[in-house]
């Protein structure tokens, strides 16, 4: 609890990107994978990713006072509201409409931190037995590596994890080097359709730069 206030207080106090000294900007440029211009220019959307970073491990979610829900999008929630943003407690349906009717939304290959990552068919929320559920789950953006696999935080039914989506590759799970590069999202079950998908690249419908609005601030 005192960490994520101290991690508040420290992420508004250097709200301002073009205050940074150039070693932030360096480190950041380093840690993110980011030119230095990106760093300034995305700053709040890396404050984003840094608070749901701390995040991780969690169980259950609280922000100083603030108890959110303890799903996918109430994970998002926290996370933008340490970085001091409001989602008013949206569900991962609503984030979505916020997202097209804001101009936010994009399907570029490469995110950027901080971005929500939009995903269908994770589960089979109508128990129908179909493949027909659509934003069934999101997760937030924490960096992009130099092979374009993404790193994103989630709240899944382990706590807050993290998950990796390389969308380059979407239908293997490692890399030549060994490496995962698309988490299992989906669990398999013997009921499943031949056509289910289960990879986090194959499931993933989006994402959002929700970080850019400046009506929740």
């Amino acid at each position: 609890m005192r960490t994520l206030r101290l991690l508040l207080i420290s992420l508004l106090a250097t709200a301002c990107a073009h205050r940074m000294d150039s070693s932030t900007v360096s480190s950041l440029s380093d840690a993110y994978n980011m030119r230095n211009r990106q760093v300034r220019r995305h700053y709040d959307g890396i404050r984003v990713a840094q608070a749901a970073h701390h995040l991780v491990g969690r169980t259950s979610l609280s922000v100083g006072d603030r108890s959110f829900r303890n799903d996918c999008s109430g994970f998002v929630d926290a996370a933008y509201h340490t970085a001091g943003y409001i989602l008013e407690g949206r569900n991962s349906a609503a984030m979505f409409e916020l997202a097209k009717d804001s101009n936010v939304y994009h399907r570029r290959r490469r995110p950027l931190p901080g971005d929500v990552a939009f995903f269908d068919n994770t589960w089979d929320r109508n128990q129908n037995g179909r493949i027909d559920d659509r934003l069934t789950h999101v997760a937030v953006v924490e960096k992009v590596d130099e092979n374009g696999t993404i790193t994103l935080v989630h709240n899944g039914s382990r706590g807050v994890k993290r998950l990796y989506m390389n969308l380059y590759d979407r239908h293997e799970t490692r890399s030549a080097a060994g490496d995962v590069i698309n988490s299992y999202l989906r669990h398999r079950t013997n009921h499943d359709r031949r056509r289910t998908r289960y990879l986090s690249a194959e499931l993933w419908r989006g994402f959002a730069s929700l970080w850019k609005l400046d009506d929740a601030k």
